[in-house]
């Protein structure tokens, strides 16, 4: 709690005091590796490894996200979706990220995935006054939205998951709800 605390400060607000978030936002990523098991090992870590050299100077801190969906559509919830994950720069004091085992060549991301994740996304908008479901490679278009709240301007990454290809698939299961897209 105390990196989190730690990277809210930094980021977010000087005088952030907690790590509760109200959810408007959901993020869908990929792990760029073949396994939840590795995802989870690699998620457990407190603290973010050396080898993401611009993320670890941004925070100590490591990565996460709310859920992780596996291959086979199998969906886990790693921490409550109204705690902070680090997941999406300039969105994580409200968004939920949900993870998804794969990348766009050596594992594909499957059809099983688009369910899990139309599935997850309708339960959460039903839970949350959520108002747009984007992918990680949209986010930087959300940089001067009111949502968007990033306090180093050098802190940006630019990330291609999950792929336009998923996004439209797991959008046309969910277009009822009405969710926007990034501005």
């Amino acid at each position: 709690m105390r990196l989190t605390i730690e990277y809210r400060r930094r980021h977010q607000d000087p005088k952030a005091a907690d790590i509760e978030i109200s959810p408007k936002v959901i993020v869908l990523h990929y792990t760029a590796g073949g396994s939840a098991d590795g995802t989870f090992k690699y998620f457990s870590g407190n603290h973010m490894e050396a080898a993401r050299p611009q993320l670890a100077a941004a925070s100590d801190l490591n990565v996460s996200a709310h859920f992780l969906v596996d291959r086979d559509g199998t969906i886990y919830r790693l921490m409550p979706e109204t705690r902070m994950a680090r997941h999406c720069i300039g969105l994580n004091h409200l968004a939920i990220g949900i993870e998804n085992v794969g990348d766009g060549k050596k594992w594909p991301l499957t059809a099983a995935q688009v369910e899990a994740d139309a599935r997850l996304v309708r339960f959460l908008a039903g839970r949350f006054p959520i108002t747009h479901l984007i992918g990680h490679s949209e986010a930087q278009r959300f940089e001067g939205h009111p949502y968007f709240l990033e306090r180093d301007p050098k802190y940006r990454t630019d990330k291609p998951d999950p792929g336009a290809a998923f996004m439209t698939a797991v959008r046309a299961r969910v277009a009822d709800l009405g969710l926007k897209g990034p501005p």
